[in-house]
């Protein structure tokens, strides 16, 4: 079953989801305070004003009031840019520690999190979606919070002002609701697929760009322009639909607001030609008319970026309520001792349908190499998944020394593993940092024992840099053979006590293949190994040989043993090699 799948994620949980990313509370305090100041001083601003115009209409000017104007006006300025920064501060804070927490819980997120979730869509959440929710903190809730306590105070000195243009303002409030309401609700919808389609379309990025020399090779070059431009017409159609959402609700409130301005002015201005309204206290109620219907119309974009922000959590909460990595899952019950890695019944299964390892039992004993045979799709690859814990089996156990794997701290058992694949992963940087990858302060004389004992030292003689070389994207400045002996290298240094090898000297030429066979043994020399072996023979003298056949184990012995008595291995035997 999906675990872990996104649900509609309300205001109240939005707010919870964000909490505990909050600065201290003393900062929150201080922002509140400095906005509420801030807006208070904008309130007081045209009362003056209204003091000014009807005190100049009968006395005259009077600088006392011009000074307490211009100094509303400076505090008003330097609380505003406080409180802007503050919020500031507090938005890039939050996404800080978000995105931090996030990454460290990627990072301990299983194998299995990842079938599920691709690289593309892990990228959007941490940049896109973390992004969303900042703005939204920094762009509209701070104008939110001050618009609220604008509208409320101008609402309130209105009432004091003139009670009947107050009520005539507030006539706009349903009509306004009316609109925004409906629209909002669709454009949540709106937002969350766009996301998503965003998600798409970076992981199209991500899988283009990274094997783009096989896309060019492969000449993919218009089936992925196709697809791209489908990912990029859809985002298009996503953004004309929010647009033509924004195109309804903006215009619509900007109406309302010029109808109820049209009103005050032409109600305001016969209370005044009348004498039951002085043309200072008309001045004020249009200054405060604007305080309320800037901060109104803001309401409307506010809403539909609350809605894009929702969208936002509801993907970030995939990661933030993701199960880890279980360091320590249960209490060996094993009372038996071992001399090697033993797999016993065990069963195992991807998705409910389909059993992919079925009853597997079998010992790899210490300094002896164990080697699986078979056709493709047995489960060889799974298995090796099973002994590094990327996943768990569904029935049975896996036991070393004597213990449960699953006894042992997860750092404790994958730092006895070292794997070597055909195709070893090398990550951007130097050759040196490949080298001690995941290590801690490892000796120069072991890095340089191992680069002897890999046959890297005539390669690395010629290049100026040395260890400093740096190996490009993915490696793509070294050979083939060259990647496999710095991944030998790599797990030489390591030390392991368990070796996994997945045919490693395949697709090399001779040259090649004699350095890495060479370094092999080396590394292989006392050590459990446990080999996947595509090519028999660089298994043939194995100490013992696994034939896996539709994830069940149906033979083991020495080659000389299985050619003997098991009827694929010697069909396989016929087909490889040439038996004198």
């Amino acid at each position: 079953m999906e675990e872990n799948q996104p649900k509609k994620i309300s205001s109240k949980a939005f707010v919870s989801m964000v909490r505990p990313f909050l600065p201290k509370r003393s900062l929150l305090i201080l922002a509140v305070v400095l906005v509420v100041v801030e807006t208070a001083l904008a309130l007081v601003v045209p009362l003056l004003t209204m003091s000014f115009i009807d005190e100049m209409t009968v006395i005259g000017f009077e600088w006392s009031t011009i000074a307490l104007l211009a100094g509303v006006f400076i505090a008003q300025l330097i609380m505003s840019g406080l409180a802007i920064y503050t919020m500031v501060y507090i938005g890039q804070k939050v996404v800080y520690s978000l995105r931090e927490t996030a990454w460290k819980r990627i990072l301990h997120l299983p194998v299995s999190f990842f079938d599920r979730h691709s690289s593309g869509e892990m990228m959007s959440r941490m940049t896109n979606d973390t992004l969303i929710i900042k703005d939204f903190m920094t762009m509209q809730l701070i104008p939110f919070i001050s618009g609220i306590i604008s509208i409320v105070g101008s609402i309130v000195i209105l009432l004091v002002l003139d009670w009947r243009i107050t009520l005539m303002m507030l006539a706009v409030v349903p009509a306004s609701l009316l609109v925004m309401m409906p629209l909002g609700r669709r454009m949540y919808r709106v937002s969350r697929s766009l996301q998503d389609e965003t998600a798409s379309f970076q992981g199209d990025l991500g899988r283009v760009l990274s094997d783009i020399r096989l896309v060019k090779a492969s000449l993919a070059e218009d089936q992925e322009k196709k697809v791209g431009i489908n990912r990029m017409a859809n985002l298009f159609g996503y953004g004309l639909r929010e647009g033509k959402i924004m195109a309804v609700i903006q215009p619509i409130m900007m109406s309302l607001m010029l109808i109820m301005l049209v009103v005050i002015f032409g109600y305001g201005g016969m209370r005044v030609a009348a004498g039951t309204l002085t043309a200072g206290a008309l001045v004020a109620i249009i200054f405060y008319l604007f305080q309320i219907s800037m901060p109104f119309t803001q309401m409307a974009n506010f809403f539909t970026q609350l809605q894009k922000a929702l969208g936002a959590s509801e993907r970030m909460e995939t990661i933030l309520k993701a199960t880890v990595e279980e360091d320590v899952v249960q209490t060996s019950t094993n009372t038996e001792q071992h001399d090697g890695l033993l797999f016993k019944h065990v069963s195992f299964q991807y998705s409910a349908d389909k059993l992919i390892l079925k009853n597997v039992s079998f010992k790899a004993r210490v300094g002896e190499m164990t080697a699986f045979v078979g056709p493709s799709g047995a489960g060889k690859t799974t298995l090796f998944s099973l002994i590094e814990r990327f996943y768990m089996p569904t029935e049975g156990s896996i036991q070393y020394l004597g213990d449960e794997t699953v006894s042992i701290p997860l750092a404790e058992w994958r730092n006895k593993i070292a794997y070597v694949s055909q195709d070893s992963p090398i990550m951007s940087g130097t050759i040196y940092s490949n080298l001690t990858y995941g290590l801690k302060d490892v000796p120069q004389s072991v890095v340089e024992d191992a680069v002897r004992s890999a046959n890297l030292e005539a390669f690395l003689h010629d290049l100026p840099d040395r260890l400093e070389t740096e190996v490009g994207e993915r490696g793509v400045r070294l050979s083939g053979g060259q990647k496999q002996r710095l991944a030998i290298a790599r797990a030489m240094i390591r030390n392991p006590e368990i070796l996994l090898l997945d045919e490693a000297t395949a697709h090399l030429d001779s040259a090649s293949e004699k350095l890495v066979q060479e370094a092999l043994e080396r590394l292989m020399a006392g050590r459990t190994t446990l080999v996947i072996a595509h090519r028999l023979a660089t298994v043939r003298n194995a100490h013992q040989l696994i034939v896996l056949e539709e994830g069940r184990v149906t033979g083991s012995g020495t080659h000389q043993e299985l050619l003997e008595h098991h009827g694929l291995y010697q069909e396989l035997v016929k087909q490889q090699l040439t038996v004198n």
